[in-house]
Parts: C-alpha cells; structure tokens; sequence
C-alpha cells in the first residue's frame, strides 16, 4: 500500500485510539499542463524543440483505448493495403505510419552502400527527431540532452502534418481532442479508486473497539 498517511487522536489517557489512513490514489499518465503549453518551436543553439512535448504525446497515446485504437485502425488499414518496395518494406512502413500518426511527423533515413547505390530505407523514430537550426536539412536523433546523433545531411525525408504557427516540425490532428482523451481518463481513474480498486475499496474501516490496539491496526495497514 503506497502514500499511506495515518492520523491519531485521544480524548483523555484512557480512552480508546482512533486511527484514519488512506491509500494511494490512482495518477494520470500526464498533467495537461505538460504538454499543451504551447510555443512556436524555439532554437537550443543546434537544434530546434518540438512546439509540443513528444514525450507528452507519447504517454498521451495510450491514455485511453478510444484515442489509442482510433490510431491503430488508420496505422493498419494503411499497412495491410501498403505494397511493399525493395527500398521501402511493409514493417518499416508501418512503423513511418504510425509515428506521423502519434507525433504529426514521420522520418525515413537513406543509406548507401560503399558503391553509392541506396540500400533500404530506415525508419527514425519520430519522438526523439530534431531540425537543426542552421540547415533544415539537417537532422539530429536526440534521446537526451547530452546525447545526439547527426544525420548525413540530405538523407532523412521529413513527412510533417502542417501546423499554422511553424514549419519546422507537424503536429498531429487530435491534438484539440486530447482534452477529451484525458477527461475520459480521468474518469476511469475515479472508478477505479471508488469502485474496482481492491477488496480494501469502497468501504471506511472505523475501529471503536477498545480492546483494539495499535498493534492490531498496523496489522490492518500491512494486509
């Protein structure tokens, strides 16, 4: 049992202790707050930042089965009608699909071999993507901010959702709907914590026993 906080009062010496606790409750995926705190995309002196949190958008993707699913059909009906090429296969196809999906961006890496001639295509995970500052053509692969990776320039195609603020990253097109996606997980949280949380939900424990004693309730907290 986690977050567990207790409260204790007497009326005199010798009267009986009563003892409140309470348990955990459920936590979102995300504050709002994170992700929606919306800015054009600003320069960190090599790359620009997404307007929107990726990290947010990625947590958000799985808040509620009813924005995840929505997400999946599109993804798999585009997947299954996909023909694959020699440079583009079906399982990297899907994989670009569902990034630009989810983020509104999707990235697709060229490599050559020795001969200069193009190998297949790669896929970039769109979440840890970034535009460099001083050529658009340039790309980075940033999974912290200490770490990063530069593209070849040249050979990462950026296919992007336009955005009426900026042209340097897209965004996705239910991005006015997660408000929705967050209200209906929230909801769930709610149940769950009142109704579905365990056989220690539901109800209020009140010891007014007097031969109770603290042993006995600690007992009660650990089990």
């Amino acid at each position: 049992m986690r977050n567990m906080t207790a409260t204790t009062s007497t009326d005199n010496a010798t009267a009986p202790r009563a003892m409140a606790f309470s348990f955990g409750d459920p936590t979102p995926v995300l504050d709002g707050r994170e992700i929606l705190d919306y800015i054009e995309a600003w320069r960190n002196g090599k790359w620009y930042e997404p307007p929107v949190s990726r990290e947010g958008l990625a947590r958000s993707f799985r808040s509620t089965p009813h924005h995840s699913s929505a997400i999946y059909v599109k993804c798999n009906i585009l997947t299954s009608t996909f023909r694959p090429h020699k440079l583009l296969s079906r399982e990297t196809f899907g994989a670009w699909v569902l990034d630009f999906l989810v983020f509104g961006d999707g990235y697709l890496e060229q490599v050559k071999n020795r001969l200069g001639q193009p190998m297949p295509l790669k896929h970039a995970m769109a979440k840890y993507m970034r535009r460099g500052c001083d050529d658009l053509d340039t790309f980075f692969f940033v999974q912290g901010w200490k770490t990063d990776h530069e593209f070849a320039k040249g050979s990462v195609f950026q296919l992007r959702q336009p955005d009426v603020h900026q042209e340097i990253y897209g965004l996705p097109e239910y991005l006015s709907a997660l408000q929705s996606a967050w209200l209906n997980e929230a909801g769930t949280l709610f149940r769950r914590k009142y109704y579905l949380n365990g056989s220690h939900a539901g109800y209020i424990l009140h010891l007014t026993d007097a031969l109770t004693d603290e042993t006995q309730v600690d007992d009660l907290k650990r089990h």
